[in-house]
Parts: structure tokens; C-alpha cells; sequence
């Protein structure tokens, strides 16, 4: 018996290596009255020139919600929920020369950009604190989004989309 293991096991080989996954695909279902949180995603945001200028890593956490109304993405809740959606980090030359513009950071959303089905992207000016989008007809799924944030000139993208192939 003994010897019929090993032989088994001797004749075995190594194992030939796993294919890895591929990426999720990203989708959002268009279910209604669904809603979730999008995973963050930073940038480095820069305003200004030379060694005053003021740079920070600015990571992203919007919320979505797919309504009667249409898909929205929001990124403010109230005054204290800010930190929620928006986390600064690595700031130089510190919290305290942040500008005007990143220390209301929900005002400094510049637009907005959703795929719906793997379609081309539709682009809107947010409304304030949000961006409401009407899916067209029949639509199953947002397959990516997209937000320009920060300065008008030189903005920083934020990506939720499917890896290339």
C-alpha cells in the first residue's frame, strides 16, 4: 500500500500554474431604489507655481443612487460628512495653505462623465453636490464613471471604469 502512494505521488508532476483572474468588469446595475458607494480613487491635485504652490493627494469616495429620477453620483451629504467623500493627504506645503477652491472640495467637482451599457460616455455640469444622469431607454448598467475635480485648468481625473484589454 505504502508503496503504490509514493508512486502515485512521484508520478504526479507539478501542478501547471494557475491563469490569474481577469479584473472584475465595472458595472453598476440599473436597479431602482438601489444605492452604493464607489470604491475611492486619488489623484494629485496642484494649484499654483513655482514653491508656493500647494499640491495634495486628494482620494474620492462618491456615493451613487439609481432613482425614478435617474443614476445619480453624489459627493456631499452635509458639512460633516465632507471627510466621507473626500480625503486630503501628503499636502504640501500643508493643511493650513490649503486654498480656497479644496477647502470646500464639493464645490470643486468640474464635470461629470457616465457610460451607460459600454456606450460612450455622457458628460454633465454637477448641480451642486450631485450629477444626475437619465439613462436611456432600455439601459441595464452604468459601465463607468468618470469626475474632473479640482482646478478649472488643470483638473485631476478619478476613474471607476473596466480595465482595457
Amino acid at each position: 500500500m505504502l508503496a503504490s502512494v509514493v508512486l502515485v505521488s512521484a508520478c504526479s508532476g507539478p501542478k501547471a500554474p494557475e491563469t490569474p483572474a481577469a479584473p472584475a468588469a465595472f458595472t453598476i446595475p440599473l436597479n431602482p431604489n438601489t444605492n452604493g458607494v464607489l470604491e475611492s480613487r486619488s489623484a494629485r491635485i496642484t494649484l499654483g507655481k513655482g514653491p508656493q504652490a500647494y499640491s495634495a493627494d486628494v482620494a474620492m469616495t462618491p456615493s451613487w443612487w439609481v432613482a425614478s429620477d435617474g443614476f445619480k453620483i453624489v459627493w456631499f451629504s452635509g458639512m460633516s460628512q465632507t471627510k466621507r467623500y473626500f480625503q486630503f493627504s501628503g499636502e504640501t506645503p500643508g493643511e493650513a495653505a490649503r486654498p480656497k477652491l479644496l477647502k470646500s472640495p464639493e464645490e470643486a467637482v468640474r464635470e461629470v462623465k457616465v457610460a451607460f451599457d459600454g456606450g460612450p460616455p455622457v458628460a454633465v455640469r454637477p448641480e451642486a453636490t450631485r450629477a444626475v444622469f437619465k439613462p436611456p431607454p432600455g439601459a441595464k448598467a452604468v459601465t463607468s464613471v468618470e469626475i474632473a475635480f479640482g482646478p478649472a485648468d488643470a483638473p485631476g481625473l478619478y476613474a471607476w471604469k473596466s480595465p482595457s484589454p
